[in-house]
């Protein structure tokens, strides 16, 4: 309990904390990929702060995307996909971590709880500090309202601020599919990323009728589960064997088809659209964004010797794994500093003291994680076998559980960020395809998947009962959304009676529910 009373309270013994524990990092860890997680949510600051403007003119607030100014600026956001990045580090981690959990103790189930409650904390604390902070801001005009596009599009300030939650929900869907994707690795490792990589190219070049326009939407699966998959190939030893040479080869090969593209054909190929501007390769993810992460992760990696040798230095770890321990909070507040800055005519150095000011008073929600997680910081070395288990245990209940359970917490997420709460009402819809919901389901939703995916691990007394309440308040949520608007879709009451019923399902007792061992 005082563990978690920390989390509540601005520390400067924490800030210390990490400074000590790097004193004792094992050599065998791999800061190559610190650095790759690192760096590629810096850029995606460093991105914002570089091209995002608001200019105020007729009444209005207008955010402007300066990356398209020039051909020569687009083309600097070749160098600046730091999405990709994060992500292909992210599937290193989740490969260690799966077998991580696994190795431990068994449970294969264990890994989404660990995966999910280690980012949950800075991403909860910043969806509910922005939007209450906002929605009284908002009722003394100091703010505005909403911004508005080059596109003549507008978007509320707080959708805009919870921008940054667009990654929390595609690393929620990398880990959600990691038990698959690992085996699919273990059993087909290239065969497996070639079929994600062409799945990519070919539904972004396939001409398909407006009333099949959605699935171009399966790309933002496709695509980053490309990348993650790469990020296993690291993992087990198998990039690291070719000459870093070939990789860099490899990176002006791509770069140069790029650029051949922009010439010659006079395509604008911008990696840096944030949904401001209609041309744009990110949403949905393209053949050309697939080509270019590819180059700039094939550049780095070729550049590894140098990065490694400079982190190898004392003083560099030390302040590079500060940054490191806080890298998830200075990203996700990222935008909430802009705003300030270019809202009220700040001097840009007080960038750095916002930054300063966050990780002090929301950095515990992080650092706490990284306390708590020594183990995960032993590496062995890459090119060694994989220790596996003599037994697995595995429950299809406890999985299961806690695939459902981070499935709604991604859906809480993902209709939060879409209008924070309450700025449009407590009952207003929000459009995600086939799924809409309010900011009454989105809470429950999270807090609901948060109770139960720690279920599967601790508190199972508890089970039941957050079970019977699960499926009350999913059954609640659909009626209360009828009689208000009427709008729920067919879709949408098989999906929530689906859940309901497996919820109850769970309830059964069971005589073979003891966990069922099997040979791995």
């Amino acid at each position: 309990m005082r563990e978690i009373t920390k989390l509540f309270i601005p520390s400067f013994k924490s800030l210390r904390y990490v400074f000590n524990e790097t004193n004792k990092t094992s050599i065998s860890r791999e800061r190559f990929i610190d650095f790759l997680k690192t760096f590629g949510l810096l850029l995606l600051v460093i991105n914002s702060f570089s091209f995002l403007d608001i200019n105020y003119s007729g009444g209005e607030y207008l955010i402007i995307n300066n990356s398209y100014i020039s051909s020569n600026i687009t083309i600097i956001t070749w160098f600046t996909v730091g999405l990709p990045i994060f992500i292909f580090s992210m599937g290193f981690t989740n490969l260690i971590a799966w077998y991580s959990n696994v190795g431990r103790d068994g449970s294969q189930w264990n890994y989404l709880v660990d995966r999910i409650n280690s980012l949950l904390g800075p991403v909860l604390v910043l969806i509910f500090s922005v939007s209450i902070v906002l929605n009284v801001l908002l009722r003394t005009n100091l703010i505005p309202n909403y911004l508005t596009t080059t596109e003549d599009g507008v978007i509320s300030l707080v959708e805009f601020t919870l921008w940054p939650l667009w990654l929390v929900s595609i690393y929620m869907v990398m880990v959600m599919f990691a038990p698959l994707t690992i085996y699919l690795h273990k059993k087909y490792p290239y065969l497996t990323l070639l079929v994600f990589g062409l799945a990519t190219f070919f539904i972004d070049i396939i001409e398909v009728p407006i009333n099949y326009s959605y699935i171009q939407v399966f790309n933002y699966l496709f695509f980053w589960l490309t990348i993650h998959q790469l990020g296993y190939f690291y993992a087990d030893g198998k990039i690291q064997i070719l000459n870093k040479r070939i990789y860099f080869m490899l990176a002006l090969l791509f770069y140069g088809f790029l650029y051949y593209q922009v010439i010659f054909n006079n395509i604008l190929l911008n990696f840096a659209n944030y949904r401001l501007n209609s041309i744009g390769n990110e949403d949905p993810p393209s053949a050309y964004y697939l080509v270019v992460s590819l180059a700039f992760i094939f550049f780095l990696i070729s550049l590894q010797t140098y990065i490694d040798k400079l982190l190898n230095y004392r003083k560099v770890w030390l302040i590079f794994s500060h940054v490191h321990s806080n890298i998830y909070t200075i990203y996700l507040w990222h935008l909430i500093s802009l705003i300030v800055v270019l809202l009220f005519n700040l001097n840009p150095l007080n960038v750095i003291f916002i930054h300063v000011l966050v990780t002090f008073v929301f950095g515990n929600y992080e650092r706490f994680q990284f306390n708590l997680s020594p183990n995960l910081v032993q590496r062995v070395n890459p090119l060694q076998p994989w220790p596996t288990p003599i037994k697995a245990r595995f429950s299809l209940n406890n999985f299961s559980l806690a695939w459902v359970s981070t499935f709604l917490i991604l859906l809480g997420i993902i209709h939060l960020t879409l209008g924070g709460i309450g700025q449009d009402g407590f009952f207003n819809i929000r459009e995600f395809y086939f799924l809409r919901s309010n900011t009454f389901e989105g809470i429950g939703r999270i807090l609901i998947g948060v109770l139960l995916l720690n279920t599967t691990v601790r508190g199972s007394e508890y089970k039941n009962k957050l079970l019977l309440l699960a499926a009350f308040f999913m059954t609640i949520a659909m009626f209360t959304r009828q009689l208000i608007d009427e709008s729920i879709t067919n879709f949408e009451y098989v999906f929530t009676i689906s859940i309901v019923i497996y919820f109850l399902y769970l309830l059964i007792p069971k005589s073979n529910y003891k966990l069922s061992s099997k040979v791995k």
